[in-house]
């Protein structure tokens, strides 16, 4: 609600006090899937976001989330969280 993305500038912004963070072209591809689902499992962001092969063994995944992580924490006023949990990830 508080937030807008940019995808094509590879920003996401905050309405609520005018912050912006800049992403890479991977953390874009993740923030619009987390907003298509309402949860989705790490098997489906590596063939969604990257194209992979589920079987492959990679903690790309976490990577890039625990770095998009870092990034949006730096909005001060407005909250906007990705969530873990058994099923996978989602957006707050």
């Amino acid at each position: 609600k508080n937030h807008i993305l940019y995808p094509f500038s590879k920003k996401i912004s905050s309405t609520y006090d005018q912050e912006n963070v800049f992403l890479t072209d991977k953390e874009v591809s993740i923030l619009i899937k987390l907003n298509e689902y309402k949860i989705i499992g790490k098997n489906d962001l590596l063939i969604d976001v990257w194209g992979y092969n589920t079987e492959i063994k990679t903690s790309t995944v976490e990577t890039h989330i625990h770095r998009l992580r870092k990034k949006l924490s730096k909005f001060s006023n407005s909250k906007l969280e990705i969530l873990t949990n058994k099923d996978g990830y989602s957006i707050k």
